[in-house]
């Protein structure tokens, strides 16, 4: 995913500039775009539209994942460290096992540079010291660390690829690639296996009627899935379609998903939400023009352009 020269990821950290112009607010993304090359990242805030740059050694890396304001590293050595809010005066480090450390994984080729593809965190280690690390790893596989062990524990599913999760309601909930829901409660009597608990309509008929349809197979393909916890608590299925030609285009599809009542519904409109989506990163935000958050739209990272 950050192969390229410059990397681009979301992260949330409190803004350390104040804009005379507009009332602090500490959810609004940052982007943050790394010369791999060098030692210095860049930080775009929207929320005084400028560009800040910080020296910031112990972010070289080949790979940057965020979660609850604390970014995952994997270094060259690769060698994964968690970073608190990389804009602070004093950042935290936790080192956590090496790629080595996970279960049945064959020694890397040379330059691989995407191993890791997920990070999450249950809660932030700065509120809560029983906190747990998920990530989405190698082939599309879970993986769970906790603090003070010495190796990852795979988490078994039915799935042969995931494509992303989130901490849902006390539980990790991710999806995979045939577009199953799966569960896993790790404080519960299975915390390494993750069960499919919801399995996503294959173009039911009610979805076609009306003017909204699936986008024609011949013109776009699917890209990507994501996960995203609603500001109303909800779950939400977003599903992209990418058209190369004539131009570059994208389109959302947005379900909710209730899993107590086995049941989805499409969202017509976001209202006075907007989604952010990244490959390493997904949440909402209640729409604040004040801050340039525009009501009912989705800001995406787009590793293609």
């Amino acid at each position: 995913m950050l192969a390229a020269p410059l990397s681009e990821e979301f992260i949330s950290p409190h803004c350390s500039w104040q804009s005379a112009a507009v009332k602090e607010r500490s959810d609004v993304p940052w982007l943050m775009l790394t010369d791999k090359k060098g030692m210095w990242c860049e930080f775009f805030c929207l929320l005084c539209q400028r560009v800040h740059k910080k020296l910031l050694p112990e972010a070289m890396a080949n790979q940057y994942f965020s979660s609850r304001g604390w970014v995952l590293t994997t270094s060259r050595d690769w060698e994964l460290h968690m970073l608190k809010n990389p804009m602070s005066t004093y950042s935290h480090i936790i080192k956590l096992p090496n790629w080595n450390k996970f279960p049945n994984v064959e020694v890397l080729p040379p330059f691989y540079v995407e191993f890791i593809h997920k990070f999450v965190l249950s809660d932030s280690p700065t509120t809560c010291p029983d906190y747990k690390v998920m990530v989405i790893y190698d082939t599309g596989r879970l993986g769970l660390w906790k603090p003070g062990e010495e190796e990852w524990t795979a988490v078994t599913s039915p799935s042969a690829e995931v494509d992303d999760v989130i901490y849902y309601k006390g539980c990790f909930v991710a999806v995979d690639s045939e577009e199953r829901i799966l569960r896993c409660d790790v404080d519960g009597p299975t915390p390494f296996e993750a069960q499919v608990v919801f399995e996503m309509p294959q173009r039911p008929q009610e979805f076609e009627q009306g003017s909204r349809r699936y986008p024609s197979r011949c013109d776009f393909c699917s890209s990507q899935v994501y996960l995203v916890r609603s500001t109303t608590g909800s779950l939400l299925f977003v599903k992209q379609w990418d058209r190369q030609r004539p131009t570059q285009t994208s389109r959302f599809r947005i379900f909710e998903i209730d899993l107590d009542t086995q049941t989805c519904t499409e969202v017509q409109s976001l209202e006075n939400t907007s989604l952010f989506l990244g490959y390493n990163s997904s949440f909402s935000l209640e729409a604040d023009e004040d801050h340039l958050i525009k009501p009912n739209c989705i800001y995406f990272t787009d590793f293609g352009v």
